[in-house]
């Protein structure tokens, strides 16, 4: 199955990247949040966000893909 590149770059390429790129840069702060240091409050902020990113791409682009899905959708209405 052909994936598009807005649902890999969604789905992927914007958790990597709060993962990998804002880590590092986070690692040597002494900033904290309510106690947690920003590093950590970061990391689990990054939980919400990979399930909302995941969330977007499968039901903008790769929902249709299925139509198994799309006809339990239609009938839970």
């Amino acid at each position: 199955m052909i994936r598009s590149w807005p649902s890999v770059l969604i789905g992927l390429g914007i958790p990597a990247l709060a993962i990998l790129v804002v880590t590092p840069l986070l690692s040597g702060t002494a900033v904290s949040v309510a106690g947690i240091p920003l590093l950590f409050f970061w990391m689990f902020c990054c939980f919400p966000l990979t399930t909302l990113c995941l969330w977007v791409s499968w039901r903008f682009f790769d929902r249709h893909h299925y139509p198994a899905d799309r006809r339990t959708a239609q009938e839970d209405r």
